[in-house]
C-alpha cells in the first residue's frame, strides 16, 4: 500500500489538460485528413481508387467471407449502418460480395474515419500512461504524445482502414488501465480483464496478457532474479531468444544443428539460481526443439517454405536473423526520427532510478519487450506495420531520455526533436498525395496506349486501353507472349520481391532465400530494372521522392518505405503484337 501510495498521480494542472487536448488535435485532424482524401478524385470528382489492398479485412471477416479477426469489422459495420451504409441482402456469407462491399468507397470511409479516431486516441492514452509512470514530469507524457501525434508511419497506419492502429489503441488502453491497478487502484485491476478481451481480439496480441506477470513482486520476484546481475539476466533472456531463432530456423541442419543449442548453457549463473528455477532454464533448449515441431508454434515463427507467389515466408533461412533487428531498427527510425531515437539508451538508463513505480513499469513493459524478441528473432512475417505496438512505448522511452537533458537545454532539444519529426512525418504522409500513380495518369492521357500487361498495385486508370496482369512467364514464352502489349507498367510495390526490402532483409545474394517470389521471377525484374532486357525500354520513371535523411536512406538501402506506394516504372515492349 505504500507503494501504490507513493506512486498516486496528482491531478493534471489546467496547463497540462490544455496542452493534452491540443496534442489530440495535432493527431486527429491530419489522420483524418488522410482518412477522406487519400485515393479520392484521381480519376475526376468523386471518383475512388483503392490503395492499400489490407483495408477491409476485419469487416470481410465480420460478414463471413474472409478468416481473420472480425472485431473491429463488427464496429465498422455497425457505424457504416448509423451512416445510412450496409451491405445488400445475402452479402454475408458470400466472399466475393462481401470484398466488394468493404473495398467500396462508402464502407472505407466510414472504416476508414474510424482507425484514424482510434489512432489518434491512442496519443492522450500514451500520455495518460506517461503521467502515471512519470507523476513528477509531466512533461515527459506530454513529449511521448507529440511524437506518436507527429509519427509519420502511425498517421498513415492510422488512416488506412485495417486494424493495425486500432489494434494499437485498445493494446495501450489495456495497458492504461492495469498500469493504474499496479498502482493501487483496485477497481482498474478488477476492470483490466474486458480491456484485456477487446487488446487480444483485434488482432490475436497475445502478448498483452504477459502484463499481468508485471504485478509479480516481492520474494517470487526476488527468486526469479537470484544469482542475475541485470546484465547477465539481459545476456540470458536474449541467448534464450536466440536459441528458439535456431531452433525454428528452416537452415537448420536436422538433427545435427540442434548441437548448436548447446552453449546457451554457459549464460545462466547455475549455482546461484533459486533451487526451484534451475529446472526452467534447464528446460529450454530442448522446449525449442519440442515446439519447432508443433505446427502451430512453426507457424508463427518458422513460417511456409512455399506459398500462393512462390516461396513462403520461411524460405527466407539464416538471412532472418539480420532482417528482423534491422526491421525492428528502421521502423523506429523512420516512425519516431533518428534525433528522438537517439533518447532510447537514455530512456531505458533511467528505469533503474523509478522504483517506487518499478511495478506499473513492468506491467507497462513485459509485453511489449516479448513482443519485441519475439519480432527479433522468431517472427517469419515482418512487414512493418506488425511492429506498430512497439512505437506508442519507443516514444515514451525517447521522451524520458530526452528529458535527461541539462534543464537550460531542454527546451532547444525538445524543440528540435519536435521539428525533425514533423518535417519526417509530413515527408512520410506526403507519399500518400503524391503517389506516383496519379502522375501515371498523365501518362495514360499522353501516350494513349491499347494494350498493356500491369503488375499488381499499378491501379490503372479507367479509359479505352486493355489491360491484362503482367506474369514474367509471358516474358519467358508463356502465352500470350510479351509482345501482347505495347506497353509494360511495374510497380515498386511487386518488383520489390526481387530486391532488399522488409521481407527479404539486406542480403539478396540467393535467390532462393528471396520472400514471395521465385529465382526466375527475380533475375526477370533485376533484369528488367537494370535494362538488360533487350526487349524493353524504359520510357517513363514515376519514382517516391523524399526530402527526409531516414527515408532516403531506407529508399537506397530498402526500397520506399511504403508497403502500398511505390515507384512506376513504364517499359515500352520493342515487338508488339500485330
Amino acid at each position: 500500500m505504500a507503494d501504490a501510495a507513493a506512486g498516486r498521480c496528482p491531478r493534471p494542472t489546467a496547463q497540462h489538460r490544455l496542452l493534452l487536448l491540443a496534442v489530440f488535435l495535432l493527431a486527429l485532424l491530419p489522420r483524418l485528413h488522410g482518412a477522406v482524401t487519400v485515393g479520392w478524385g484521381w480519376d475526376g470528382p468523386g471518383s475512388f481508387t483503392l490503395v492499400n489492398f489490407d483495408e477491409g479485412g476485419a469487416c470481410r471477416a465480420a460478414l463471413g467471407g474472409f478468416d481473420y479477426p472480425p472485431f473491429i469489422g463488427w464496429q465498422t459495420l455497425g457505424l457504416a449502418a448509423l451512416a445510412g451504409v450496409a451491405p445488400a441482402p445475402g452479402t454475408a456469407g458470400d466472399a466475393a460480395r462481401a470484398k466488394a462491399f468493404c473495398h467500396s468507397a462508402a464502407h472505407l470511409r466510414v472504416a476508414r474515419s474510424w482507425s484514424a479516431l482510434l489512432g489518434a486516441l491512442t496519443v492522450p492514452v500514451l500520455v495518460l500512461i506517461g503521467w502515471q509512470l512519470r507523476p513528477q514530469t509531466p512533461g515527459v507524457g506530454l513529449l511521448a504524445g507529440a511524437l506518436l501525434a507527429l509519427s509519420g508511419f502511425h498517421s498513415a497506419e492510422s488512416f488506412s482502414g485495417t486494424v493495425d492502429a486500432a489494434s494499437v489503441f485498445y493494446i495501450y488502453l489495456f495497458l492504461a488501465v492495469l498500469v493504474a491497478g499496479a498502482r493501487g487502484r483496485r477497481s482498474a485491476l478488477v476492470a483490466s480483464p474486458l480491456f484485456l478481451a477487446a487488446a487480444v481480439a483485434t488482432k490475436y496480441w497475445l502478448f498483452a496478457a504477459l502484463a499481468y506477470a508485471g504485478l509479480v513482486a516481492g520474494r517470487v520476484l526476488a527468486a526469479c532474479r537470484q544469482g542475475f546481475t541485470p546484465l547477465r539476466l539481459a545476456l540470458t533472456v536474449l541467448g534464450a531468444g536466440l536459441v528458439f531463432a535456431l531452433a525454428s530456423n528452416s537452415g537448420l541442419p536436422r538433427p545435427a544443428g540442434y548441437l548448436w543449442l548447446l552453449p546457451w548453457y554457459l549464460l545462466p549463473p547455475w549455482r546461484r539460481l533459486h533451487p526451484w528455477l534451475r529446472l526452467p532454464w534447464v528446460l529450454v533448449p530442448p522446449l525449442a526443439v519440442v515446439l519447432s515441431q508443433w505446427d502451430p508454434f512453426a507457424a508463427w515463427s518458422t513460417g511456409s517454405l512455399e506459398g500462393r507467389f512462390g516461396t513462403g515466408y520461411g524460405a527466407i533461412g539464416w538471412h532472418k536473423l539480420l532482417r528482423n533487428p534491422l526491421d525492428l531498427l528502421l521502423v523506429l527510425v523512420v516512425g519516431l526520427g533518428l534525433p528522438a531515437c537517439l533518447g532510447l539508451p537514455a530512456g531505458l538508463a533511467s528505469l533503474r532510478d523509478d522504483a517506487p513505480r518499478a511495478r506499473a513499469w513492468r506491467v507497462f513493459l513485459y509485453p511489449l519487450a516479448a513482443f519485441a524478441l519475439y519480432l527479433a528473432f522468431l517472427a517469419p512475417v515482418t512487414y512493418y506495420r506488425h511492429f506498430l505496438p512497439l512505437l506508442p512505448a519507443a516514444a515514451l522511452l525517447a521522451a524520458c531520455g530526452l528529458w535527461q537533458a541539462a534543464a537550460r537545454w531542454r527546451p532547444w532539444v525538445v524543440a528540435g526533436c519536435l521539428g525533425w519529426s514533423a518535417l519526417l512525418g509530413l515527408d512520410t504522409v506526403a507519399d500518400y498525395h503524391r503517389d506516383p500513380r496519379i502522375a501515371l495518369r498523365g501518362w495514360y492521357a499522353e501516350a494513349g496506349p491499347e494494350r498493356v500487361f500491369a503488375s499488381f498495385y499499378v491501379n490503372p486508370p479507367p479509359g479505352p486501353a486493355r489491360h491484362a496482369l503482367f506474369h514474367p512467364a509471358y516474358a519467358a514464352g508463356a502465352p500470350p507472349g510479351l509482345g501482347w502489349a505495347q506497353y509494360l507498367v511495374l510497380s515498386e510495390n511487386w518488383y520489390d520481391t526481387a530486391f532488399a526490402n522488409e521481407l527479404n532483409g539486406p542480403r539478396v545474394d540467393r535467390l532462393e532465400r528471396l520472400v514471395k517470389t521465385t529465382p526466375a521471377r527475380a533475375r526477370f525484374y533485376r533484369r528488367a530494372l537494370a535494362g538488360e532486357d533487350p526487349r524493353l525500354e524504359l520510357v517513363r520513371l514515376f519514382p517516391v521522392s523524399n526530402v527526409m535523411p531516414e527515408l532516403r536512406v531506407h529508399k537506397a538501402v530498402y526500397g520506399t518505405f511504403q508497403l502500398f506506394v511505390g515507384d512506376i516504372a513504364v517499359f515500352r515492349i520493342r515487338e508488339p503484337g500485330r
